[in-house]
């Protein structure tokens, strides 16, 4: 398995036009259906805003509309990178962290972080994919315990006197 670099998401990340196309391909994957011409038509994107324009009619289209991104000032850039640094992460990302990276506000930063996190908890998958969950076992060494909670000498210390706990995020 090839782990996505930092090198490889600036390639398909290099500018807010590149984030705005993902996102319409991924909202839109069957071509984006225009409301006044009733039918699946082409659509460019507009220079001066973050939509697209149906070529009939001229009717705009706003992937943003409806996610965390919508009314947001914070380029699209910032998001995805945002995005993809909690992603990569195995122990989370704080927001001060973000602030530092991206060079938005400790409140940008913030709010960013948490409208991510609360739409992967409300169960919005906005990659699908593998999910990774990993396990851990408590109970400590013998020779960490206090005297009175200590075992046998001879028991084994194994995982199987261990007791195993999962993270589900």
């Amino acid at each position: 398995m090839n782990k996505y670099t930092f090198s490889d998401f600036k390639k398909q990340f290099p500018d807010d036009a590149a984030c705005l196309e993902w996102l319409k391909n991924y909202r839109f994957p069957n071509g984006i259906f225009c409301k006044n011409c009733g039918k699946v038509t082409k659509h460019y994107l507009m220079t001066t805003r973050h939509s697209f324009s149906c070529e009939v009619c001229g009717n705009h289209v706003h992937p943003t509309a409806g996610t965390i991104y919508h009314k947001s000032d914070t380029p699209l850039t910032k998001w995805f990178y945002t995005a993809y640094l909690m992603a990569q992460s195995r122990n989370g990302v704080s927001a001060k962290e973000i602030q530092r990276q991206t060079g938005v506000t400790y409140k940008t930063a913030w709010r960013m972080c948490n409208l991510i996190r609360k739409m992967l908890s409300e169960g919005h998958d906005p990659l699908k994919g593998n999910v990774e969950l990993d396990e851990s076992y408590y109970d400590g060494e013998e020779k960490n315990k206090h005297a009175s909670k200590r075992t046998a000498k001879n028991q084994c210390r194994s995982t199987k006197t261990k007791k195993p706990v999962f993270w589900n995020g």
